[in-house]
């Protein structure tokens, strides 16, 4: 007798609430840089690891891949296989979506000084079709949300990906590291042709690699389930330091824009991203922990995972609406002024991404799994 398919998926990972959680704090400092960098003294390196905070949404793609292909993988025989996967994503993803883009209309109104720019035919058009990832690197840009090329690459993955396990679940991992070949192929050329960096950044076929880096571990995971046997969690953490030591002295400290990072670079983090994700899963899934471990199943990294989302969508917010404000706050604390203001807005957008949480976003997961959760064949 067959089994409902969604029996086999773990309901929570509490790592990778961690890893997401890491994730965020490295997006959002790196998006709400408005302070006057700091260039001397001891938070030097504080502003280093702002221009790095770009790495965040590389991991961001490698969980996604992995989640994403795990819950298709398993799901694979399902009747309502696409309905059921295209009504959870858009209940995840689009209510807060238009929830955010609501209220920057409405602060564009209340705050005309500070708004985001004006409403034109492609903003809605770009909004709309979540393609601003293709648009802004040209010059057509999402006024107010620039973040949200990284959601954009996302659901470009989403819409194709499902058809994709489907018809080759057997030879998914090949397929899988085959796209992160050509990835990289795509990236080359580009940048051969003399493409801008920005594009190089933002579109989906140089930045698929990372998601299907995450793809490949689901599979891998999934193998780890199918025989019984979890691998020791350490050599994963070696191998995924090891790998990103390598790309930072491929490219000095994977400076941005730069030929190296946009070629070896990426790949580099996108490898190191799922050697960390198996690192995760293995402390998970296996019996025993290691003690580094823990620190991703903290309550801090924890939260700040369960809550990214919300964060993700309104930190943005902060910046424009009040950037005078928190300026202001910062600038006394000197030297420390960019760690002054990256701590506030982090906790600013942490306080939205949980009344997001509690007060909207849990309602519509809830209705996801309540009416649209995989049935069996």
């Amino acid at each position: 007798m067959e089994t409902n398919p969604l029996a086999a998926i773990p309901r929570h990972y509490p790592s990778l609430d961690g890893l997401r959680g890491i994730a965020i704090l490295l997006v959002i400092p790196h998006n709400a840089n408005i302070m006057i960098p700091v260039l001397h003294g001891p938070f030097k390196a504080f502003t280093l690891f702002i221009d790095r905070g770009w790495f965040g949404a590389n991991l961001f793609f490698v969980l996604s891949g992995f989640l994403i292909t795990e819950q298709l993988y398993l799901t694979r025989h399902a009747s309502n296989y696409f309905a059921g996967f295209y009504a959870r994503r858009v209940l995840r993803i689009v209510p807060l979506f238009f929830v955010a883009v609501a209220l920057a209309a409405v602060l564009t109104r209340a705050l005309p000084n500070r708004g985001h720019g004006a409403t034109t035919p492609i903003w809605v058009l770009s909004l709309g079709l979540f393609f601003i990832n293709w648009t802004e690197p040209l010059g057509l840009a999402l006024p107010g949300f620039p973040q949200f090329w990284s959601l954009a690459v996302e659901e470009q993955f989403y819409v194709v990906w499902p058809a994709v396990v489907r018809a080759f679940a057997s030879r998914l991992l090949a397929v899988s590291f085959g796209i992160t070949v050509v990835a990289l192929g795509v990236r080359i050329l580009m940048l051969l042709s003399g493409a801008n960096p920005t594009t190089v950044y933002m579109w989906t076929v140089c930045r698929m690699d990372a998601l299907a880096f995450g793809a490949v571990a689901a599979i891998i995971a999934q193998r780890w389930r199918t025989r019984d046997v979890v691998p020791r969690p350490w050599p994963w953490l070696r191998n995924a330091l090891a790998i990103a030591v390598l790309g930072a002295l491929l490219t000095r400290l994977y400076a941005s824009d730069t030929w190296p990072t946009q070629t070896v670079g990426y790949t580099c983090l996108g490898l190191s991203g799922m050697l960390l994700l198996l690192w995760a899963l293995a402390n998970d899934m296996g019996s025993r922990q290691e003690r580094l471990a823990t620190i991703l199943r903290s309550h801090f990294l924890g939260s700040v995972g369960r809550y990214s989302y919300g964060m993700y969508v309104f930190h943005m917010l902060f910046v424009v609406f009040a950037a005078e404000w928190i300026k202001r706050l910062a600038t006394p604390f000197g030297e420390a002024r960019m760690l002054a203001c990256a701590l506030l807005i982090i906790a600013l957008s942490y306080a939205a991404g949980y009344l997001s949480y509690h007060l909207f976003e849990k309602y519509f997961l809830r209705l996801g799994r309540r009416y649209f959760s995989a049935v069996r064949s």
